[in-house]
C-alpha cells in the first residue's frame, strides 16, 4: 500500500469518526448520565475513559511505528553481499550453515534457528482462552548469502516476529489425535502437563517455528566489519549483521513485498487509536465536569 493509499485510508476513517463516531458519543454520555442518575450504570466512568484513552494511545503508538518502519524498508536499497556498506542495511539470499546447527525438538528439522509455543484451553465461566504454559527458542550464526558473497548473521537480539509458523499440533478434549510422540517427549522432559486427571486429556497447541538451510530470507540491521574470532571461522563472510541498541533488527522468511503490505495494512489503526483516546478523555474528563 503506497503512501496516497494510506493517507487516503485515514482520511476516510477519520471522517467517520467525526461525522458518526463523535457524534453518537453525545448520546451515549447521556446515556452514561440517566443511567446513573436511575442506579442503573456504575458511578465510577473514570476507569473505562481511562481504559479508552490508554488503549487508543497504545493502538496509535504501535501503528505510527509500524507505519515507520514500512516507509524504512521502502526506502533503504537492497545491498550485494559482496559490497554491503557498513551501518543500516538490507539483504536478501538463502541460509547457508555456519559451524553448528541445530535440531527443531518437534519435527527434529535441522536448522539454525527454532521457537516453540505450547499452549492449553483454559475455561473461563462460559468462555475459555489459550494460555502460554511454556516459550523456548534457540539460535546459531548462521550466512546469509546471495551469488556475490555472505554475510554473517548474529541472530542475538533480531526480531522474528515475521517467521512464519512451520507446524501445529492440537488436541481437544474428545474424538481428537494424541500428540505426536515428539512433542509428547518434549512436554515431559520440560515438566509440561498435557493429560489431564486420571490421564484424560487436556486441550493443547503447540507450535514450532524454524529456519533451515536453504530458506529465503530479508534481513534489514546493522552491518559491521568482521571480528578477528569471526574471520577464524567465517573466512567467506564479508561482513557481519546484528542488532544495536535503539537500532532495527529484523529476520524474516516472508519477502520484502509481504512485509510492506502488511504493515501498510495496518495503517487505519492509527486515526482510530485517536478516535478510542479522543473518547477516553472527553468521558474522563466528562466525569468532573
Amino acid at each position: 500500500m503506497d503512501t496516497k493509499s494510506t493517507l487516503l485510508i485515514n482520511y476516510l476513517v477519520t471522517s467517520v469518526a467525526f461525522n458518526f463516531i463523535f457524534p453518537c458519543y453525545q448520546v451515549q454520555n447521556n446515556f452514561f448520565h440517566y443511567s446513573s442518575s436511575i442506579g442503573s450504570f456504575p458511578k465510577d466512568e473514570r476507569l473505562f475513559g481511562v481504559v479508552l484513552l490508554l488503549g487508543g494511545l497504545y493502538m496509535f503508538y504501535v501503528s505510527l511505528k509500524n507505519l515507520k518502519l514500512k516507509r524504512l524498508i521502502e526506502n533503504i536499497p537492497t545491498s550485494k553481499m559482496r559490497s554491503v556498506a557498513m551501518g543500516l542495511a538490507e539483504l536478501k539470499g538463502k541460509i547457508e550453515v555456519n559451524n553448528k546447527i541445530l535440531e527443531d525438538p518437534f519435527d527434529k528439522k535441522k536448522c539454525v534457528f527454532w521457537r516453540v509455543h505450547i499452549e492449553e484451553r483454559v475455561k473461563r465461566g462460559k468462555h475459555g482462552k489459550w494460555i502460554t504454559r511454556h516459550k523456548a527458542k534457540d539460535h546459531v550464526p548462521f550466512f546469509i548469502s546471495d551469488e556475490s558473497g555472505s554475510v554473517l548473521v548474529q541472530l542475538r537480539g533480531a526480531n522474528m516476529d515475521d517467521v512464519r509458523r512451520d507446524s501445529q499440533y492440537e488436541t481437544a478434549l474428545f474424538f481428537s489425535e494424541k500428540l505426536p510422540l515428539n512433542v509428547r517427549n518434549y512436554c515431559n522432559k520440560n515438566r509440561i502437563r498435557f493429560r489431564g486427571l486420571f490421564g484424560g486429556k487436556r486441550r493443547m497447541r503447540c507450535r514450532v517455528t524454524y529456519l533451515e538451510p536453504n530458506d529465503s530470507i530479508y534481513v534489514l540491521g546493522h552491518a559491521r566489519p568482521l571480528l578477528q574470532k569471526e574471520i577464524n571461522n567465517s573466512k567467506r563472510a564479508t561482513a557481519a549483521i546484528e542488532f544495536v541498541k535503539n537500532g532495527v533488527f529484523i529476520v524474516s522468511d516472508k519477502s520484502e513485498k509481504d512485509l510492506i503490505e502488511e504493515m501498510g495494512g495496518q495503517s487505519w489503526i492509527i486515526p482510530l487509536g485517536i478516535i478510542l483516546s479522543g473518547l477516553g478523555l472527553g468521558l474522563f474528563l466528562d466525569v468532573f465536569g
